[in-house]
């Protein structure tokens, strides 16, 4: 999941105002959190009589989608002629940094309190550490299933600098509109290469394995689109396109709300499938899955190209949901544990009454351990990975600070909400 994947400083445009960059942090911030409990909710209510409650497949897909535009979006700047090349030594350490120690506390603590969760073997626990148990078919452990995503989320991070050189490498051959539509093109090639492999799984027979169906393949449209909307973004910026009509979409008070809650309708529908954690057909988990990635791109879109005062935007900036985002890898590592311990412990009632004592109990652990998991794992190890002695890493790209605070731990702005200058700490 891109839970993992934070927001800073370095993510927005160096040249744009400061007060624009710290809005843009704080809503990118608060679109991981709201992400993070949307897989809170279907999670906790798949196990009660409101099994439709919730958007499927939407948390993971969002996080994917976000991922692909943060993590791109150097590289599309390059391949468009305006920086340099993102430096790959760098970029293995932050990715390596970000999302395994807090894992692994997870995991620990799961084997410990959860032995039924616990990998078998010390095979078993070679994958389950380094993430690439989703490649082999073995009994999957209850507690830890839904690191599935992270496991996509690495498979991303590992294509990610071949997409990028190879993209860019054909796109700086020409410039301008040229190079944009060469990598339009390529990113565009995810489409049937993900419906392919989601077509191909189904009729092999081996979404019953669970894992194929959760491959890099089948998700890439996802990181893709988020890459998408990185090029048409820094394009816009340097002139090559003019993207107005997408602006003004963004803008509009209303039309993104209809077209996202047109789309639930969709997902949520009798063509989306039966609800709960059952099988579906082909075309209903196209129906599901690509629903939920287009309303990840338009709340994408709106929070980048649209106007902070806008109210999704307002929304997502307070500072609720940016803590919540900040918190959201630990938040999503840690609830499932917590679900299956609560189950385990605690006779729920049934009814409205049990939904929302479930959620109580779950975002009421959750959340605080999210944080801890935060304070105590992730920023350590973020601020261990920016360490001023790594200057003569291989491949590493130092750039040194300015005015431009292209670094998170750089003076915040002034003009920065609360909400905001709090989520651009150390994170990446």
């Amino acid at each position: 999941m891109a839970a993992s994947t934070a927001v800073e400083w370095e993510d927005t445009p160096a040249d744009e105002a400061r007060a624009r960059r710290a809005a843009e942090i704080a809503s990118l911030t608060g679109l991981r959190g709201f992400a993070a409990l949307m897989v809170v909710l279907i999670h906790t209510s798949g196990r009660t009589e409101f099994d439709w409650l919730g958007l499927p497949t939407y948390g993971p897909v969002s996080l994917f989608v976000i991922s692909g535009f943060l993590l791109y979006r150097p590289w599309a700047r390059w391949s468009l002629g305006l920086a340099g090349r993102p430096a790959l030594g760098t970029f293995v350490v932050r990715r390596v940094t970000r999302i395994f120690p807090a894992y692994w506390v997870v995991l620990v603590v799961v084997a410990v309190v959860i032995p039924v969760s616990r990998p078998p073997d010390a095979t078993g626990w070679w994958r389950a550490l380094s993430l690439t148990w989703i490649y082999r078919a073995e009994p999957m452990r209850e507690a830890m299933l839904h690191t599935w995503s992270l496991a996509t989320e690495v498979s991303w991070y590992v294509a990610l600098p071949i997409m990028g050189w190879l993209g860019g490498r054909l796109a700086r051959r020409w410039s301008g509109i040229t190079s944009f539509w060469i990598l339009v093109s390529l990113l565009g090639l995810s489409v049937p290469v993900s419906l392919g492999w989601r077509r191909w799984t189904t009729e092999a027979d081996l979404a019953g394995q669970l894992t194929y169906p959760y491959w890099l393949p089948s998700f890439l449209f996802c990181f893709a689109g988020g890459a998408l909307v990185a090029v048409l973004v820094e394009a816009h910026r340097a002139s090559i396109v003019s993207i107005s009509g997408i602006r003004s979409f963004c803008s509009d008070r209303w039309a993104p709300l209809v077209v996202a809650l047109g789309l639930v309708v969709l997902a949520t529908s009798s063509l989306g499938g039966p609800t709960g954690f059952v099988p579906v057909s082909f075309s209903e988990e196209q129906v599901r899955t690509w629903s939920a990635a287009l309303i990840a791109l338009v709340l994408l879109c709106v929070v980048v190209l649209g106007p902070s005062p806008a109210p999704t935007n307002r929304l997502l900036s307070t500072s609720w949901f940016v803590a919540v985002g900040r918190w959201s890898y630990g938040i999503y590592l840690w609830h499932v544990p917590v679900i299956v311990v609560l189950e385990r412990d605690i006779t729920f009632p049934d009814g409205t009454i049990g939904l929302l004592w479930r959620l109580v109990w779950v975002l009421g652990i959750s959340i605080p351990l999210g944080a801890a998991t935060y304070a105590w794992v992730e920023r350590p190890t973020m601020a261990w990975a920016r360490r001023p002695y790594r200057r003569g890493m291989p491949g590493r790209r130092v750039l040194e600070r300015d005015d431009t605070a292209s670094s998170s731990t750089a003076t915040q702005p002034r003009a920065a909400t609360p909400a905001a200058t709090r989520s651009s700490s150390t994170e990446e």
